[in-house]
């Protein structure tokens, strides 16, 4: 998923937002100026039900914020790195960097979330009680009764034991800690989050044929994505089972061929690309110092007749845009570094030397040479 775009930074987590929280928070700010504020406050005017909508969207947009941020600020604590949060149509997502290390720290980190979100719900329990006892605007009331009642819905979806869920982390944690396997646990957390999944998609196309209410499709959505966050985490497990202890330097395209950043995209393609077998060639500047990435299909988005005045360094990948790793480092702990935004590839620098490139080709050959290695017979006796 895309990071999104930088909204804040709290202690010293970044938070970002992806372009779909505009979405989910037209959603609820429809749902409460339409379906909440009426029958409890007759007679508001549409503007200003509109309006206090979207505040009470924007407050339980902060509610989740909260929730992710005690996740991220938790697995800090606990010697976990956090890359960010992201805000999206299904709420929020921390960008973890490192591995969790034992089931304790997974169970600690997946109840820290939950456990705001419960003090967030009593918070706006204890408001709307306040508020109400006052005699204060039904508005207020109306909206902190939501927000409480919306964060508890919140909370007891997300303590459900289906993988990837709170719940669902917990879960394989615990498993984890009992049987001192964690692919199994994950396997295990992983059945009971796809059944939990089917459970919604079922669900919401009944209640969208007996109803035709739009939250028939928006669960099978929702459902729709745990399944495929499920398979998506036992896939993860199962690479990371398999290349646990594997370094970066173990798997490498040594020696990679460096090419010159001033030269045009035709000599580029003439006297690289057609000559060597990659797919990748690290850019450097006039003093040497390596300054981009350029990929065939780089190149291919020029057009023929610019490519004889368009240079490497116009079409490379910026040095800040791509993974760097040392050889030493765990390929465990570079994988979730390698999107799109760097074509999947990693540079290697042992201190300011480049000495390879990781590649998902690289990767996959550690994969096929892995099942090679378990499907050998064993030797003679």
């Amino acid at each position: 998923m895309n990071q999104g775009i930088p909204i804040a930074r709290i202690a010293g987590i970044r938070i970002s937002a992806h372009w779909s929280v505009l979405v989910i928070g037209a959603i609820l700010a429809w749902g409460v100026a339409v379906g909440v504020i009426p029958p409890a406050a007759p007679g508001t005017p549409a503007l200003v039900a509109w309006l206090v909508g979207a505040g009470a969207a924007l407050l339980l947009i902060t509610s989740l914020t909260a929730h992710e941020l005690a996740h991220s600020l938790m697995a800090r604590q606990r010697g976990v790195a956090v890359e960010g949060i992201t805000l999206w149509v299904f709420g929020g997502v921390s960008h973890i960097k490192g591995d969790w290390g034992s089931a304790r720290t997974e169970i600690v980190v997946a109840v820290a979330g939950p456990a705001t979100t419960f003090v967030l719900a009593g918070l706006f329990y204890a408001i709307a009680a306040v508020l109400d006892a006052v005699g204060a605007p039904a508005l207020a009331v109306v909206v902190a009764w939501w927000l409480a009642m919306v964060n508890v819905t919140l909370l007891v979806f997300n303590i459900v034991p289906a993988f990837p869920l709170d719940g669902g982390r917990i879960l394989r944690g615990i498993l984890w800690a009992r049987r001192g396997d964690r692919a199994s646990a994950t396997r295990s957390a992983a059945l009971g989050g796809r059944l939990f999944a089917l459970f919604l998609m079922a669900a919401g196309v009944i209640d969208f044929f007996m109803t035709s209410d739009i939250g028939g499709i928006w669960l099978v959505f929702i459902g729709w994505f745990l399944e495929t966050a499920s398979r998506a985490e036992v896939q993860g497990e199962t690479v990371r089972h398999v290349l646990e202890g594997v370094t970066v330097g173990d798997v490498m395209s040594s020696n990679p061929v460096v090419v010159p950043g001033w030269i045009t995209v035709e000599l580029l393609v003439e006297q690289y690309a057609m000559r060597y077998h990659f797919t990748t060639f690290p850019t450097h500047d006039i003093a040497g110092r390596i300054e981009g990435l350029v990929t065939l299909r780089g190149m291919k988005r020029v057009p023929r007749p610019e490519r004889s005045r368009v240079r490497a360094a116009e079409i490379a990948m910026p040095l800040t845009q791509i993974p760097i790793a040392a050889p030493t480092d765990l390929l465990t702990d570079l994988l979730p570094k390698l999107g799109p935004q760097s074509d999947g590839r990693a540079l290697v620098f042992d201190g300011d030397q480049l000495v390879g490139i990781v590649s998902p080709s690289d990767v996959a050959r550690r994969m096929q040479l892995a099942d090679l290695r378990s499907e050998r017979p064993p030797a003679a006796a």
